[in-house]
């Protein structure tokens, strides 16, 4: 084939810039296609914009939160203009300094704004032109999945990238879903003085937590005023004089709820519309998601896909990752794999909740004998010291040799602390490792040493395996 490049990308998002990145320190040549705004969901619609509001609207709770202590700080109305000023200017550095460098200042990379789509083996359009490369990469990402709800189109519901574009705080909202997005955008909404009420489906929220740490979110979520209904089968919604209607099964009982707005968290689904991936013969699964192996391979040879168009986990890092993989394996000769064993992720609710590696039942099902401890939050002297105690940790390790597995915590800035037990699963660091690491006092991370010294008292078995 006449290529006019090494490397031809569908999409410029997280993903797909890691994987240019990559491609340039190889020397290939990469053209990157793009029909929105460079960045992707990440960067302009995702992370960056909810984590920034996410965060104003914690310094807006801390106001009310210090009269306990004799602060006598008292929260204004929110200034929705400045508010959203705050958010663009977060999300244009970020971009700034992750987009534009690479996309306009890099001889070996070329940015084509446009629509891409497959015409054949190896042969690509976006808009009038045709390119050609022996090496293409899907890095498309995901959008906010839809419902087929009777009256959806005339409410006109938001969804995750909408509702973070709204000029003023509604003063009410209905969101059908329990996840990461409807947690964190329904707490956020909450502080900023929106009534959220929260419909799941499921039985709880978070499903791939542990019980013993959703329980008493779900707790302090609604000490802060945020409703919460599970076991909720959603019939239909329509217009009402106060905005929206739902109309829902909770619990086995009808019930009519109202609000001025809904929305709607209920999933990604990948951007595959227009691909032409039939064309070339991709193979999708059920939901759409591109079929990829452990090397980031399609079942076309020279196509490659990456990212949150491959399906969970849908992190960012994680598409890194892929999109590195893939690029290796492309231009280094190389079949290296992915692994996201190790791979943590976290809600960004307060206080925030994460997880790594294996749980319980994870690890009795991959042949693991499982020594497990769970640590309540309040044995932590850092969490009386910020006035938190609510949370907690849990650990799971082999019985056998000792090895960390997974690890999950409730608790302030737990985004960053699971990160000592994602490099324990990673580097295969025993619980007596984990338990004889001096950590700083007081602080939230010790909870992880005092976990590991009660594993060691409940498991004597695990005593000096190192």
């Amino acid at each position: 084939m006449n290529a006019d490049h090494d490397l031809i990308i569908l999409g410029a998002g997280t993903t797909a810039l890691a994987a240019a990145q990559c491609a340039v320190e190889l020397g290939a040549r990469v053209v990157i296609i793009e029909q929105a705004v460079p960045g992707g969901t990440c960067i302009n619609w995702g992370c960056i914009p909810s984590k920034t509001l996410i965060h104003k609207a914690a310094l807006h709770h801390a106001a009310r939160r210090g009269t306990n202590a004799g602060l006598n700080l008292t929260p204004g109305p929110v200034d929705c203009v400045a508010l959203m000023a705050a958010k663009q200017q977060a999300i244009d550095r970020v971009r700034c300094e992750r987009c534009e460098q690479l996309l306009n200042g890099h001889p070996s990379v070329r940015f084509l704004r446009g629509h891409g789509r497959f015409l054949g083996p190896g042969e690509v359009q976006a808009g009038p032109e045709i390119l050609r490369s022996d090496h293409i990469l899907i890095a498309c990402g995901g959008i906010p999945r839809t419902l087929d709800l009777p009256g959806l189109r005339e409410v006109g519901a938001l969804n995750s990238y909408s509702v973070l574009n709204l000029e003023c705080v509604p003063r009410s909202l209905l969101i059908i879903g329990g996840g990461v997005i409807a947690l964190e955008i329904g707490q956020m909404l909450q502080r900023f003085g929106c009534q959220v009420t929260i419909l799941e489906r499921g039985e709880r929220p978070l499903a791939e937590f542990d019980p013993r740490l959703t329980g008493p979110l779900c707790g302090l979520l609604a000490a802060e005023g945020l409703r919460q209904h599970f076991a909720v089968e959603v019939e239909c919604v329509e217009p009402d004089a106060e905005g929206v209607a739902l109309h829902a099964m909770i619990n086995g009982r009808r019930a009519r709820l109202t609000a001025e707005r809904l929305m709607l968290a209920v999933g990604t689904t990948p951007a595959t519309v227009g691909l032409g991936l039939e064309t070339v013969g991709v193979r999708c699964d059920r939901q759409g998601f591109v079929v990829i192996d452990a090397e980031c391979r399609t079942n076309v040879p020279g196509i490659w896909a990456a990212g949150d168009i491959t399906g969970p986990p849908l992190l960012a890092p994680a598409g890194e990752l892929e999109g590195r993989v893939a690029v290796e394996n492309m231009f280094a000769g190389r079949h290296c794999t992915v692994d996201h064993h190790g791979t943590p992720m976290a809600v960004f609710i307060d206080p925030e909740i994460a997880m790594v590696g294996q749980n319980a039942a994870q690890a009795e099902a991959a042949g693991h004998a499982v020594a497990e401890v769970h640590l309540d939050l309040a044995a932590v002297a850092k969490a009386h010291v910020v006035g938190a105690p609510g949370g907690g940790l849990l650990l799971w390790a082999d019985r056998r040799d000792g090895r960390i597995l997974g690890g999950q915590i409730l608790a302030p800035r737990a985004a960053d602390l699971i990160h000592e037990v994602a490099l324990a699963v990673r580097t295969c660091l025993t619980v007596t490792d984990l338990a004889e690491l001096v950590h700083v006092y007081p602080t939230i991370s010790d909870g992880w040493r005092l976990a590991a010294r009660r594993m060691l008292t409940d498991y004597p078995e695990l005593q000096g395996k190192a």
